[in-house]
């Protein structure tokens, strides 16, 4: 007999029942007394690469005869593969495009302008600048912008523009005319188009904000918690601290703006305020959800190290309690990045891709660059055409080759491998010092959150299925915050 394989999975447990989760498939399995000492004779007995586990069907049958059916069943689900089997369905990972010709660009960033007002101490931008001269888009390039998105996003229905900068809001003609003309644009070729604003909330007016809310902007305001927490890392460029400004502005932005929710992402640095604290105090201030970010910054005196880490976690893991606490009582805590898991898990996911960059994600630079993505902004590498004379196909697509998880070794046996798919391609290069290595040093993390995140998600399926529902957009009805 062949060998079987146990592929790509991670055991957990929840109220003394054990299951299974399998990466490939996103299949999650309750384990009867018969598969959890089958999967007990893989661990025992069998070889391990990662999250996987080879053993010969001769050695396993001899240690129980009855595994055959649970074999048999594992095999139906693809959780279990044969020596030299290739006839997957569910669990195979998609292939690299055989050509890019054809693919949409389905959301477009615009750098409005690089220049910002605030001197955050962790920025990857370099104070928004991205290690160029200081330049704002003109009007005549956010017209061409607009046309290469509705051009070459072919078929598509809906198409996204996210407003970026440094600052955004510092070249305010140019966002307000982005919005406006994409609107005529996108009814001009039967197209649906959403807008959403990353912004450090420092520089809006009540005229402005009323935009916002006329056009459905979907509006993210960056803040990192309390006063303190805040003040001590986003100064203004005087010095002094932004928090006082920031939060005048978010108070008036709730007030006038409603048409589409509002989140916040706080930068997560060493020596971090306690999460709870920033994610309820955020909260009070209307925000619908808050996201945590671990800094970029390879700097040590703000990146989190393996202890801070750990930390990380354990909060995490608090919050997500604190979450579920009230999801049970089809009560929403805004905490997103708990969110976007359950949602994965609730609708299930099959990446080949650590993001969308390349694929349908662009950016463009305030001179008309085309861009891997925002955070590679002004980087010469990783220019990928411009809005006048299109996208570089065969860069594209060579790209696309090299950034493909199946051509990142370590992956191939992690149960994350259709979750993660090596992670950030900047954070990997600022990390790993290349953009197509895994995050290594994130690997283990991952997967205790994932973990963690699993744990949740049968918690609530077991005892609230329709908040799940509601969470992943597969309802009409909407969750409300607490």
């Amino acid at each position: 007999m062949a060998n079987v394989t146990l592929t790509n999975y991670i055991q957990f447990e929840v109220a003394n029942k054990e299951y299974l989760f399998h990466g490939l498939t996103g299949n999650i399995i309750e384990l009867d007394e018969l598969s959890k000492n089958m999967v007990q004779t893989f661990t025992e007995h069998g070889e391990r690469v990662a999250d996987t586990w080879t053993l010969s069907e001769t050695s396993l049958l001899q240690k129980n005869p009855a595994f055959t059916h649970v074999l048999t069943e594992l095999e139906q689900m693809e959780m279990i593969q044969r020596e030299n089997d290739r006839q997957q369905r569910f669990s195979m990972t998609p292939p690299p495009p055989s050509t890019t010709e054809n693919m949409p660009v389905k959301t477009l960033v615009f750098h409005l302008v690089n220049e910002c007002n605030l001197r955050c101490t962790y920025c990857y931008a370099g104070d928004g600048e991205y290690g160029a001269p200081q330049k704002y888009m003109s009007v005549e390039t956010a017209d061409q912008a607009i046309r290469f998105l509705m051009e070459n996003s072919f078929d598509e229905k809906e198409v996204n523009i996210v407003l970026f900068g440094g600052e955004p809001f510092l070249n305010w003609k140019t966002l307000k005319y982005v919005v406006e003309q994409a609107t005529v644009e996108g009814e001009k070729y039967g197209k649906r188009v959403g807008f959403s604003l990353t912004t450090n909330g420092s520089k809006m007016s009540e005229a402005q904000m009323a935009f916002l809310h006329q056009y459905k902007v979907m509006v993210s305001v960056s803040m990192d918690g309390t006063k303190e927490a805040h003040d001590r890392h986003r100064p203004l460029a005087g010095g002094q601290g932004s928090y006082d400004r920031v939060s005048q502005n978010v108070e008036k932005l709730m007030n006038i703006h409603n048409s589409a929710p509002i989140g916040t992402r706080v930068t997560v640095v060493k020596d971090f305020e306690k999460l709870e604290t920033s994610l309820k105090h955020l909260l009070s201030k209307g925000f619908y959800e808050v996201g945590f970010a671990p800094v970029t910054e390879t700097n040590m005196n703000l990146a989190l190290n393996d202890e801070d880490l750990k930390e990380l976690l354990r909060q995490f893991e608090e919050l997500t309690d604190l979450f579920v606490e009230h999801a049970l009582k089809n009560e929403y805590v805004g905490f997103s990045n708990l969110t976007n898991l359950l949602k994965e898990l609730h609708i299930g996911t099959n990446k080949a891709y650590g993001c969308g960059a390349g694929l349908g994600f662009f950016a463009v630079s305030p001179d008309g660059g085309l861009f891997l993505c925002h955070r590679f902004n002004e980087n010469e590498e990783f220019r990928m055409g411009d809005i006048f004379f299109g996208i570089d196909q065969k860069k594209r697509a060579n790209m696309l080759d090299e950034l493909h998880v199946d051509r990142k070794p370590t992956c191939h046996s992690c149960a994350l491998k259709h979750i993660c798919s090596g992670g950030c391609y900047y954070e990997a290069m600022e990390r790993q010092g290349d953009y197509r290595a895994p995050n290594a040093h994130y690997c283990n993390w991952m997967h205790e959150w994932i973990t963690i995140g699993l744990k949740a998600y049968v918690k609530i399926l077991q005892h609230n299925p329709t908040f799940l529902e509601k969470i992943s957009g597969t309802t009409k009805e909407r969750c409300v915050s607490n």
